[in-house]
Protein backbone atom coordinates (compact mmCIF):
# COMPACT_ATOMS: atom_id res chain seq x y z
CA UNK A 1 0.00 0.00 0.00
CA UNK A 2 2.93 2.42 1.23
CA UNK A 3 4.61 1.60 -2.29
CA UNK A 4 1.49 2.30 -4.60
CA UNK A 5 0.82 5.64 -2.75
CA UNK A 6 4.49 6.72 -3.20
CA UNK A 7 4.22 5.47 -6.87
CA UNK A 8 0.88 7.72 -6.99
CA UNK A 9 2.33 10.58 -5.26
CA UNK A 10 5.21 10.62 -7.46
CA UNK A 11 3.23 10.91 -10.60
CA UNK A 12 1.29 13.42 -9.23
CA UNK A 13 4.04 15.99 -8.76
CA UNK A 14 5.49 14.96 -12.13
CA UNK A 15 2.44 16.09 -13.88
CA UNK A 16 2.70 19.10 -11.86
CA UNK A 17 6.03 19.82 -12.95
CA UNK A 18 5.74 19.20 -16.52
CA UNK A 19 3.84 23.12 -16.47
CA UNK A 20 7.06 24.52 -14.78
CA UNK A 21 10.27 25.81 -15.97
CA UNK A 22 12.62 23.32 -16.95
CA UNK A 23 15.55 24.79 -14.85
CA UNK A 24 13.18 24.27 -11.60
CA UNK A 25 12.90 20.34 -13.12
CA UNK A 26 16.83 19.77 -13.18
CA UNK A 27 17.36 21.30 -10.07
CA UNK A 28 14.53 19.02 -8.20
CA UNK A 29 15.52 16.39 -9.74
CA UNK A 30 19.66 16.72 -8.82
CA UNK A 31 18.47 17.74 -5.48
CA UNK A 32 17.01 14.07 -5.29
CA UNK A 33 19.48 12.63 -6.72
CA UNK A 34 22.13 13.32 -4.51
CA UNK A 35 20.50 13.40 -1.35
CA UNK A 36 21.42 9.82 -0.59
CA UNK A 37 18.59 9.32 1.98
CA UNK A 38 16.49 6.05 2.63
CA UNK A 39 14.15 4.08 4.37
CA UNK A 40 14.41 0.51 4.31
CA UNK A 41 13.15 -2.96 5.83
CA UNK A 42 10.74 -5.46 6.25
CA UNK A 43 11.02 -9.14 8.32
CA UNK A 44 12.45 -12.54 7.68
CA UNK A 45 10.75 -15.60 7.79
CA UNK A 46 12.94 -18.56 8.96
CA UNK A 47 12.56 -22.25 10.03
CA UNK A 48 15.47 -21.42 12.85
CA UNK A 49 18.03 -18.99 13.98
CA UNK A 50 21.83 -19.98 13.75
CA UNK A 51 24.11 -17.52 14.52
CA UNK A 52 28.02 -18.64 13.70
CA UNK A 53 27.83 -22.24 14.08
CA UNK A 54 25.45 -21.97 17.29
CA UNK A 55 21.96 -22.72 16.90
CA UNK A 56 20.12 -20.46 18.64
CA UNK A 57 16.34 -21.03 18.04
CA UNK A 58 15.20 -24.93 16.68
CA UNK A 59 11.96 -23.42 15.67
CA UNK A 60 10.31 -20.99 13.24
CA UNK A 61 11.32 -17.26 13.73
CA UNK A 62 10.68 -13.67 13.17
CA UNK A 63 13.10 -11.80 11.83
CA UNK A 64 12.18 -8.17 11.28
CA UNK A 65 14.21 -4.90 10.34
CA UNK A 66 14.42 -1.58 10.00
CA UNK A 67 17.35 0.45 8.40
CA UNK A 68 18.72 4.22 7.44
CA UNK A 69 20.52 5.01 5.20
CA UNK A 70 22.45 8.31 4.21
CA UNK A 71 25.03 7.50 1.90
CA UNK A 72 27.56 5.36 3.26
CA UNK A 73 25.97 5.36 6.75
CA UNK A 74 23.39 2.80 7.96
CA UNK A 75 21.69 2.85 11.40
CA UNK A 76 19.67 -0.18 11.68
CA UNK A 77 17.02 -2.45 14.46
CA UNK A 78 17.29 -6.10 13.97
CA UNK A 79 14.86 -8.37 15.79
CA UNK A 80 14.25 -12.19 16.33
CA UNK A 81 11.29 -13.31 18.31
CA UNK A 82 10.37 -17.11 18.24
CA UNK A 83 6.70 -17.89 18.21
CA UNK A 84 6.63 -19.38 21.72
CA UNK A 85 8.45 -16.21 23.10
CA UNK A 86 11.01 -18.07 24.78
CA UNK A 87 13.71 -15.82 23.13
CA UNK A 88 14.10 -12.32 22.34
CA UNK A 89 16.87 -10.50 20.75
CA UNK A 90 16.56 -7.01 19.52
CA UNK A 91 19.80 -5.31 17.98
CA UNK A 92 20.79 -1.54 17.12
CA UNK A 93 23.64 -1.46 14.74
CA UNK A 94 25.62 1.97 13.12
CA UNK A 95 28.29 1.12 10.56
CA UNK A 96 30.06 3.30 7.80
CA UNK A 97 31.28 1.94 4.19
CA UNK A 98 34.06 3.60 2.15
CA UNK A 99 34.51 2.49 -1.66
CA UNK A 100 31.33 0.22 -1.16
CA UNK A 101 33.92 -2.73 0.19
CA UNK A 102 35.10 -2.03 3.64
CA UNK A 103 32.73 -1.72 6.25
CA UNK A 104 32.69 -0.64 9.92
CA UNK A 105 30.09 -1.68 12.12
CA UNK A 106 29.17 -1.09 16.02
CA UNK A 107 26.42 -3.00 16.90
CA UNK A 108 24.38 -3.24 20.51
CA UNK A 109 22.78 -7.01 21.30
CA UNK A 110 20.04 -7.66 23.68
CA UNK A 111 19.06 -11.07 24.45
CA UNK A 112 16.47 -11.55 26.65
CA UNK A 113 15.37 -15.76 27.20
CA UNK A 114 12.01 -16.82 29.04
CA UNK A 115 11.17 -12.65 28.15
CA UNK A 116 7.84 -13.29 29.89
CA UNK A 117 9.33 -13.82 33.28
CA UNK A 118 9.74 -11.53 35.40
CA UNK A 119 13.23 -11.71 36.27
CA UNK A 120 14.41 -11.50 32.56
CA UNK A 121 16.61 -8.92 32.20
CA UNK A 122 16.02 -5.86 31.74
CA UNK A 123 16.63 -3.58 28.67
CA UNK A 124 17.84 -0.64 30.32
CA UNK A 125 20.23 -2.32 32.77
CA UNK A 126 24.01 -2.11 31.19
CA UNK A 127 25.51 -2.77 34.01
CA UNK A 128 29.08 -4.92 33.31
CA UNK A 129 28.51 -7.44 35.60
CA UNK A 130 24.16 -7.48 34.96
CA UNK A 131 23.46 -6.57 31.24
CA UNK A 132 21.84 -8.72 28.76
CA UNK A 133 23.57 -6.46 26.28
CA UNK A 134 27.00 -6.56 24.22
CA UNK A 135 28.67 -4.16 22.41
CA UNK A 136 30.96 -5.27 19.39
CA UNK A 137 33.07 -3.54 16.77
CA UNK A 138 33.30 -5.68 13.16
CA UNK A 139 34.85 -4.84 9.59
CA UNK A 140 33.48 -6.47 6.92
CA UNK A 141 35.27 -6.65 3.29
CA UNK A 142 34.35 -7.36 0.17
CA UNK A 143 35.78 -8.08 -3.20
CA UNK A 144 35.03 -7.74 -6.91
CA UNK A 145 35.09 -11.36 -7.40
CA UNK A 146 33.19 -12.89 -4.99
CA UNK A 147 35.72 -13.27 -1.61
CA UNK A 148 34.47 -11.67 1.79
CA UNK A 149 35.91 -11.53 5.47
CA UNK A 150 34.33 -10.33 8.94
CA UNK A 151 36.53 -9.87 11.85
CA UNK A 152 34.83 -9.56 14.87
CA UNK A 153 35.22 -8.71 18.16
CA UNK A 154 33.01 -8.14 21.37
CA UNK A 155 33.89 -5.36 23.68
CA UNK A 156 31.80 -5.27 26.60
CA UNK A 157 28.44 -6.59 28.57
CA UNK A 158 27.42 -10.18 28.77
CA UNK A 159 30.41 -12.04 27.40
CA UNK A 160 32.32 -12.89 30.54
CA UNK A 161 34.83 -15.45 31.65
CA UNK A 162 31.81 -17.18 33.39
CA UNK A 163 33.88 -20.68 33.59
CA UNK A 164 36.27 -19.11 35.83
CA UNK A 165 33.51 -18.67 38.70
CA UNK A 166 34.30 -20.39 41.77
CA UNK A 167 37.96 -20.53 40.51
CA UNK A 168 39.20 -17.11 40.23
CA UNK A 169 35.72 -14.45 40.89
CA UNK A 170 37.41 -11.36 40.25
CA UNK A 171 38.64 -12.46 36.68
CA UNK A 172 35.19 -14.34 35.77
CA UNK A 173 33.61 -10.93 35.82
CA UNK A 174 35.36 -9.49 33.23
CA UNK A 175 35.05 -9.08 29.49
CA UNK A 176 36.22 -12.26 27.52
CA UNK A 177 37.09 -10.61 24.36
CA UNK A 178 35.22 -12.74 22.20
CA UNK A 179 36.61 -12.66 18.29
CA UNK A 180 35.13 -14.12 15.27
CA UNK A 181 36.93 -14.36 11.75
CA UNK A 182 34.75 -15.50 8.54
CA UNK A 183 36.03 -16.18 5.14
CA UNK A 184 33.26 -16.31 2.32
CA UNK A 185 33.33 -16.80 -1.29
CA UNK A 186 30.08 -16.11 -3.31
CA UNK A 187 29.45 -17.37 -7.17
CA UNK A 188 26.21 -17.98 -9.15
CA UNK A 189 25.29 -20.91 -10.97
CA UNK A 190 21.55 -20.79 -13.05
CA UNK A 191 20.55 -17.85 -11.10
CA UNK A 192 21.55 -19.64 -7.76
CA UNK A 193 23.98 -17.47 -4.98
CA UNK A 194 26.13 -20.41 -3.19
CA UNK A 195 28.46 -19.04 -0.76
CA UNK A 196 30.76 -21.35 1.30
CA UNK A 197 32.00 -20.12 4.25
CA UNK A 198 34.25 -21.15 7.19
CA UNK A 199 34.04 -19.40 10.52
CA UNK A 200 36.37 -19.95 13.75
CA UNK A 201 37.31 -18.51 17.08
CA UNK A 202 40.79 -17.46 18.46
CA UNK A 203 40.08 -16.75 22.45
CA UNK A 204 38.22 -19.03 24.52
CA UNK A 205 34.22 -17.14 24.87
CA UNK A 206 30.98 -17.81 26.01
CA UNK A 207 29.18 -17.24 22.75
CA UNK A 208 30.97 -19.31 20.78
CA UNK A 209 31.38 -23.51 20.33
CA UNK A 210 29.66 -25.46 23.43
CA UNK A 211 28.86 -22.18 25.17
CA UNK A 212 31.54 -23.03 28.10
CA UNK A 213 34.02 -21.17 27.47
CA UNK A 214 36.81 -23.94 28.04
CA UNK A 215 37.74 -24.43 24.57
CA UNK A 216 40.96 -22.09 24.50
CA UNK A 217 43.04 -21.02 21.33
CA UNK A 218 42.32 -20.91 17.70
CA UNK A 219 39.05 -23.17 16.58
CA UNK A 220 37.44 -23.60 13.70
CA UNK A 221 32.96 -23.38 14.56
CA UNK A 222 31.30 -22.61 11.78
CA UNK A 223 31.83 -24.58 8.33
CA UNK A 224 29.02 -24.46 5.71
CA UNK A 225 27.30 -23.27 2.53
CA UNK A 226 24.25 -20.74 1.75
CA UNK A 227 22.17 -20.62 -1.08
CA UNK A 228 19.79 -18.07 -2.48
CA UNK A 229 17.63 -17.42 -5.29
CA UNK A 230 14.61 -15.12 -6.25
CA UNK A 231 11.63 -16.98 -7.08
CA UNK A 232 9.04 -14.52 -9.42
CA UNK A 233 5.93 -14.58 -7.80
CA UNK A 234 4.49 -12.05 -10.25
CA UNK A 235 5.91 -9.96 -13.31
CA UNK A 236 7.06 -7.20 -10.61
CA UNK A 237 7.64 -9.33 -7.54
CA UNK A 238 10.10 -11.95 -6.60
CA UNK A 239 10.47 -13.54 -3.42
CA UNK A 240 14.02 -13.87 -1.86
CA UNK A 241 14.44 -17.65 -0.53
CA UNK A 242 17.78 -18.65 1.07
CA UNK A 243 19.02 -21.66 3.19
CA UNK A 244 21.87 -22.47 5.16
CA UNK A 245 23.61 -25.70 6.02
CA UNK A 246 26.26 -25.46 8.75
CA UNK A 247 28.66 -28.33 10.69
CA UNK A 248 30.54 -26.88 13.84
CA UNK A 249 33.63 -29.04 14.38
CA UNK A 250 34.18 -27.38 17.84
CA UNK A 251 31.02 -29.62 18.64
CA UNK A 252 30.77 -32.00 16.14
CA UNK A 253 27.48 -30.64 15.45
CA UNK A 254 25.36 -30.03 12.42
CA UNK A 255 22.29 -27.62 11.62
CA UNK A 256 20.53 -26.21 8.62
CA UNK A 257 17.34 -23.65 8.13
CA UNK A 258 16.15 -22.10 5.60
CA UNK A 259 13.57 -19.15 5.19
CA UNK A 260 12.62 -15.87 2.88
CA UNK A 261 12.39 -12.40 2.92
CA UNK A 262 9.83 -9.27 2.70
CA UNK A 263 11.06 -5.85 2.00
CA UNK A 264 10.02 -2.47 1.66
Amino acid sequence: MKQRILTLACALLFSYGASAQEDDDFETESEEETSGVSFSGGTDVASAYLWRGNLLLHGANFQPYLEFNAENFTLGLWNCTDFNGNLKEFDIYASYTIADQLTFTVTDYFTQEDSFSPDAPKYSNYKSDETAHTLEFSVDWESDFGLDASFNILLYGADKKWWLEGIDDDEATKNAYGTYFELGYTTEVKEVAFRPFVGMVFTPSTWYGDGTGTHDGFNVVNLGVSVSKDIPITDKFKLPVYATFGYNPQLNDVAAFAGFTIGF
